[in-house]
């Protein structure tokens, strides 16, 4: 189940944006003027899919960050030191 999900993510996060962008540039390479259009926007869509998923992993991987300095401060609170890196 683990492994499916991973592979659905994989999809989803490259091979959907890599493979717009690349239907976009055979667009503007082979097609006509309209067809050309068409190939800019499925360009600017993939590129902006691949910003937004950049964007979500930079914020869960900050509230992954977040996390480990609350733990951290908590250690803190209850140790009255700092932990060393081994220790949470």
């Amino acid at each position: 189940m683990v492994k499916d999900d991973r592979l659905l993510l994989l999809l989803v996060r490259v091979t959907l944006p890599v493979t717009v962008f690349v239907v976009g540039v055979i667009l503007v390479i082979l097609g006509g003027e309209i067809a050309q259009g068409a190939g800019i926007f499925l360009i600017g869509s993939a590129v902006l899919g691949a910003l937004a998923n950049a964007y979500m992993r930079l914020g869960l991987q900050s509230n992954a960050d977040r996390e480990r300095e609350e733990a951290r401060r908590q250690f803190l609170e209850e140790h009255g030191r700092w932990p060393r890196r081994d220790e949470i």
